[in-house]
């Protein structure tokens, strides 16, 4: 009996409660459900027309050899009111290397150095974004070099966002870090016949244009 008291003040309380709200409620738990669902950020595509890849290496401790990748492909989602909810994905194609030297490039490509044939694209994927001083961010992520993967985090830089007639709106970013090639296992060890012709630090230039993605209209 006692329990059965219990249960009926308990339905008795929820009853209030559900009266007390007003009738607008509901419907504005809905719109504002709604609304909130569409706060995901703008998503911008990313490719070689607008950006690059780019690096370069100290060869017998005196000359700066340069080079890039000539194919990148990738996303990156920025709200620039919500920054620390960006993220961004970055695919290069490790056989598009391009020293402007074809049988150096047939070297790099080689599985003395890339193995392209193993190992065909170089993968950043962004886990956090932490806003810095304005228009700065300090972007965390996994690169994977030659199958290789560590967590590393770079500082970027807004370069700026407009809004071009016949192009659409578009956001551009760059950076600017050092990595240790053998760390990723990139050794060139039969080429240089175990001599340390190029040094093991890697100055690697990114510089990434995006252009938002259309969105599809039911």
């Amino acid at each position: 009996m006692a329990a059965q008291n219990a249960m009926k003040k308990s339905l008795n309380a929820v009853n209030l409660r559900r009266n007390l709200l007003p009738r607008s409620f509901f419907p504005l738990l809905a719109v504002l459900f709604i609304a909130c669902s569409g706060l995901a950020s703008p998503t911008y595509e990313l490719g070689p027309t607008y950006g690059h890849v780019r690096f370069s290496i100290t060869k017998w401790g005196v000359f700066q050899e340069e080079g890039s990748f000539r194919d990148l492909a990738g996303t990156l989602d920025f709200d620039p009111r919500r920054p620390e909810t960006s993220r961004v994905d970055v695919v290069v194609q490790a056989a598009s290397i391009d020293t402007n030297n074809s049988t150096r490039d047939s070297t790099l490509r080689s599985d003395d150095f890339f193995d392209v044939l193993k190992f065909p694209t170089l993968e950043f994927h962004s886990t956090q974004v932490v806003p810095k001083e304005p228009g700065n961010f300090d972007v965390s992520g996994n690169l994977t070099v030659h199958g290789v993967t560590k967590l590393i985090t770079v500082r970027a830089r807004l370069l700026g966002m407009s809004d071009q007639p016949g192009v659409g709106q578009l956001v551009g970013f760059e950076t600017t870090f050092r990595i240790d090639r053998s760390d990723y296992g990139i050794l060139g060890s039969r080429w240089s016949a175990g001599r340390l012709v190029l040094g093991r630090e890697v100055q690697i230039s990114i510089r990434l244009g995006g252009v938002r993605r259309k969105q599809i209209t039911q």
